[in-house]
Order: C-alpha cells, then structure tokens, then sequence
C-alpha cells in the first residue's frame, strides 16, 4: 500500500460508524421504542422502520436543523408520542429506554483497539471528534485518547468545516499536521479537507469510486498507511 503524501501529529476520529457499528445500535434502540408504543397502546403494526422515518424527519426539518442531537432526538421521540395519541409525561421514559437500549447494543469494530494502540505507539496524538454523543468511557476507549469533542460542546456541527477547524484549536494541533478520520465524504473527508485537515475515508463496504479519495477499508490499515508517509 502506497501512503499518502502527508505526515501528521494529530488524528481526529469520528465516532458513529467509524470506531462503532451504530446503525444496528441505533434500530435496536428505536425497537425498544416501538416495543413501548406497543405496551402502552396495545398496538402490534409498530416498527422500528416506522419510528426511524419519524427520526429522518426531525433530522430534515430546518426549524431544528442546528439544534443539538439530544433535542432533535427528544424532538422524534415527542413526535412519536403525538403520532400514537401517548401522553407526553411519557417522553422521559421513551427517552430513556432508547438510549438505554442502544448502548447495550453499541459494539466497537474489532480491529479498532489494535489499531489505536499501533498508531498511539507510534507517538500520534488521538482525539474523538463527533456529532453524537456516545461516550468513549462507556466504550472502553477513553485511554486511547487525548480528548474528545463533541458538536454540543463546540457549538458547531458536521458537516461545517468550523467543526473541525474548532475541535484543531481545541487540541492545540495545526490543520496542516492534523487527520481526520471518518466514515462519511459528506459528513467526515470533505469537510475536514475543506478546513485544511488531511482525511482518509473508512469505506468498509468498498463503496466509494472516487479514486482521488484516500480511503482504507478497515482502521488496521492506517498504520501502514500513514507509515507510507514518512
């Protein structure tokens, strides 16, 4: 494998869907939602598709598009309620079980830990930077790394280059020594490059086509790769 024409100190990792299989994180918790819809209406048609659709919604809907993610969460969750004729002094429990059940279900890809440790020993400064809010604690990977900067915190989101040009100041990197790392163009490469930032795209089902985008299939491979360009 060829590296990269760039050396770095700092790595900015995405969370969701880059150190994290989310997605099923993420259906399992809205599962547990329609499994309390259910219960309290005695309904057996509601699904989680259903339910995710009501989340697209909030997500698309420019009144709370630069609201935080736990607002428009609670927002989808409101919504459920009203769609459903449920009480709204049910939104805490609703709420609460679904990130109870997500963090159950969230589950670190495998490679991740070895990989972390591989470049952490390579002297790399690693800093999380992401627009959710899963904890690296409740991970088990906070000790790899040096900070970590949510989209709440910082008062900027992704996909606005400022998220990335905020979390560098933060960590007290420069963008042109600084990587990003995620797995989205739109949301994670494109933006980080639109700040100064290097990027390498995580595209674990080969999608991408774009031949000048550097990408990795798995993170076990940014080792060699970043080694590539010393």
């Amino acid at each position: 494998m060829s590296g990269p024409p760039f050396a770095v100190s700092h790595v900015f990792f995405d969370i969701d869907g880059t150190l994290v299989d989310y997605v099923p994180a993420i259906r399992a918790g809205l599962e547990a939602i329609a499994a309390e819809v259910a219960g309290r209406t005695g309904r057996s048609d509601v699904t989680a598709d259903e339910l995710w659709a009501i989340r697209n919604e909030v997500a698309a809907d420019p009144a709370w598009r630069e609201q935080s993610l736990n607002a428009l969460r609670r927002e989808s969750f409101r919504r459920v309620l009203v769609a459903y004729e449920i009480a709204a002094d049910a939104l805490d429990d609703v709420h609460d079980r679904y990130y109870l059940a997500r963090d159950q279900a969230m589950t670190v890809f495998p490679e991740v830990e070895s990989a972390l440790i591989a470049l952490r020993d390579r002297g790399l400064t690693l800093v999380a930077a992401s627009n959710g809010n899963v904890q690296l604690d409740a991970l088990g990977l906070a000790g790899y790394f040096a900070g970590a900067h949510y989209a709440e915190h910082l008062g900027v989101r992704k996909p606005d280059p400022d998220f990335f040009a905020c979390a560098v100041e933060r960590a007290g990197a420069s963008a042109a020594a600084s990587l990003a790392v995620g797995d989205r163009l739109d949301n994670d490469y494109t933006p980080a490059r639109a700040a100064g930032l290097h990027a390498v795209l995580v595209d674990r089902a080969n999608r991408v086509e774009d031949t000048a985008v550097i990408r990795v299939r798995a993170l076990s491979e940014l080792e060699a790769l970043l080694a590539g360009a010393e």
